[in-house]
């Protein structure tokens, strides 16, 4: 079932940031997940810290050919805390956003955090990298081996106030939540070397320049949107696109790979679509592109649904009766959506006609209590993956009788 993060019940984020520290025990579905994380803290405190070995190496973590500037340094601004030696690097004669971010040694994919866009690769002997602010990481399967200079993610300004840059960090840590983090002085194989030298901003304005291959052409079709893949949205959504550098011309096209000789577009590398152009439902963006001897390929993004339509209602229930002291589940008619599919109720039983109440179900059944003597009123509103929700409904009158 595809999700979408405006459901209340999902809380994607908090999911994401609680993999940032917990993520190898972490389990949403699992009913002892406080119990792991409880015991995997103890076990922090109890067992030694195992020591970190070697360090690897590092590469510079940006494209090949490129220079970045330092445009904050160790031990000031934001970097004060265990991360006090980080650095803010920004393309000093391009763009930065939706640039490709490249892993800076061997290892594998540790955690992801979609609010801050922070990716951190796990290099081993307790030695981890954090790469933070991506616009979007290229996987975020944990557990996933990457290699040194692999395209791991695009600069972008997630929780960076709109400065597009890439914030980078090493440090080390001990046991399943690398517990104890302490950033390192950093190094890297193209000849930098970064001391800590004291005083706020250290090496702020330095540029550091990639060494070796020289080819900085785009190779690929880029995609920049803050839309994610399997994903369904209610608003009308933005991608963005940027074609390798020899490409003469593209076509673009909504489900199928457009086909024909001859490409739509034959003068600019960008170009852009949005979801409304589509229409409702789930839909994946395809771009086919000609270089300049005439051959094809062709890119896809998606799919990505689209939908503006609240679920439907079922018919109401009438009256229930029920006898005073008896607990009981009410059941009604699933409802009907057209996209996303429903996701969930939100349930009323109270007095008020018009009441409405945050409580959620993901079926379309609700316990109801033992209840006064009295007449009650069952309403419920229907929710779908889109963040649609349906008008509040009487579903039924409940009549409480000794």
């Amino acid at each position: 079932m595809l999700q979408s993060p405006s459901v209340p019940r999902l809380h994607s984020d908090e999911q994401n940031a609680f993999h940032y520290y917990f993520h190898q025990i972490y389990c949403s579905h699992c009913k002892f997940a406080p119990t792991l994380i409880l015991f995997a803290l103890m076990l922090a405190f109890v067992l030694p810290a195992a020591p970190v070995t070697a360090t690897p190496s590092l590469s510079l973590p940006i494209p090949s050919g490129e220079s970045w500037k330092i445009i904050q340094g160790y031990g000031c601004g934001t970097h004060n805390s265990w991360d006090r030696y980080s650095l803010d690097l920004v393309n000093s004669n391009g763009r930065t956003f939706g640039a490709p971010v490249r892993a800076a040694a061997d290892g594998t994919i540790w955690s992801w955090t979609s609010k801050s866009g922070t990716l951190i690769l796990a290099h081993g002997g307790g030695f981890y990298t954090m790469y933070t602010h991506l616009d979007r990481a290229v996987s975020i399967a944990l557990d996933r081996a990457v290699k040194r200079g692999d395209v791991i993610g695009y600069a972008g300004d997630r929780a960076a106030h709109g400065l597009a840059h890439l914030h980078f960090t090493a440090f080390t840590g001990h046991g399943i939540a690398a517990s104890g983090r302490q950033s390192v002085p950093l190094s890297f194989n193209e000849g930098y070397d970064l001391p800590d030298t004291g005083g706020c901003n250290q090496h702020g304005g330095e540029v550091l320049t990639t060494r070796g291959a020289q080819d900085t052409r785009i190779t690929s079709v880029q995609f920049s949107t803050t839309a994610q893949p399997e994903h369904w949205y209610n608003s009308d959504m933005r991608i963005e696109f940027r074609l390798p550098d020899d490409v003469r011309g593209f076509s673009q096209g909504w489900d199928t790979p457009p086909t024909g000789d001859v490409p739509q577009f034959g003068e600019s590398l960008e170009g852009y679509v949005q979801t409304v152009w589509a229409g409702e439902g789930l839909h994946t963006l395809y771009i086919r592109y000609w270089d300049a001897a005439g051959t094809t390929q062709t890119a896809s993004f998606g799919p990505v649904g689209y939908d503006t339509t609240a679920p439907a209602m079922p018919a109401p229930l009438g009256e229930i009766a029920l006898h005073s002291g008896q607990a009981t589940t009410v059941r009604w008619q699933a409802a009907t959506d057209n996209g996303a599919g429903v996701a969930g109720y939100q349930v009323y039983i109270g007095t008020d006609p018009n009441g409405t109440a945050d409580a959620m179900v993901a079926t379309p059944e609700t316990s109801v209590p033992a209840l006064p003597v009295g007449s009650y009123v069952l309403r419920v509103q229907a929710l779908d993956y889109a963040g649609n929700a349906s008008a509040w409904q009487t579903l039924g009158m409940l009549t409480v009788n000794e």
